[in-house]
């Protein structure tokens, strides 16, 4: 191994769809995290105000595990999806995106809330297929600087030194 070789992170897309399920669940477990205990530590601190430790994490609980087993339902059904049909096609996808959507259905008890929340996980997760098929982002990619100037780098002042031979216009 070279010296300048660099790790790279592992990507979603880094498999085949049906192949390496456990590391494409990884991947999508550590945003997922994140997300889930900001969500849990917002309502905990601003909404349910719960009074202890053990009410206090059983709320947490309660918030976040439709995060992850959303998450976990997707990629499971997804990939089983991809290997029983043995395609690697948008239809995959929309089944792994209704079935996490479903699990907020469960959540909170309600047949139309896992409807919609399904239909409206499969329509993004084929809108995020379609975006990795065609290449195209919403973000700019890691190996590009983005330079910026910042508000504090500018001169504001009405009496700033004119550069050159300007003249005050006699």
């Amino acid at each position: 191994m070279s010296e300048n070789s660099e790790i790279k992170p592992y990507s979603y897309f880094d498999a085949p769809s049906g192949e390496d399920v456990f590391n494409k669940w990884y991947c999508l477990m550590k945003p997922t995290a994140l997300t889930a205990a900001g969500i849990g530590i917002f309502d905990v601190l601003a909404w349910s105000h719960p009074k202890g430790y053990l009410p206090t994490l059983g709320r947490l609980v309660h918030v976040c595990w439709p995060l992850f087993g959303a998450s976990t339902a997707f990629v499971v059904t997804s990939n089983i999806s991809s290997s029983l049909r043995k395609k690697d096609d948008n239809l995959n996808w929309f089944i792994g995106g209704f079935a996490a959507g479903s699990v907020f259905g469960l959540w909170r008890k309600r047949t139309i809330v896992g409807f919609n929340m399904g239909m409206l996980f499969g329509t993004l997760a084929v809108i995020r297929k379609i975006m990795h098929d065609n290449n195209w982002l919403v973000t700019p990619p890691n190996d590009i600087v983005i330079g910026s100037q910042g508000v504090w780098d500018y001169d504001f002042t009405l009496t700033k030194h004119r550069p050159g031979n300007w003249t005050t216009g006699k």
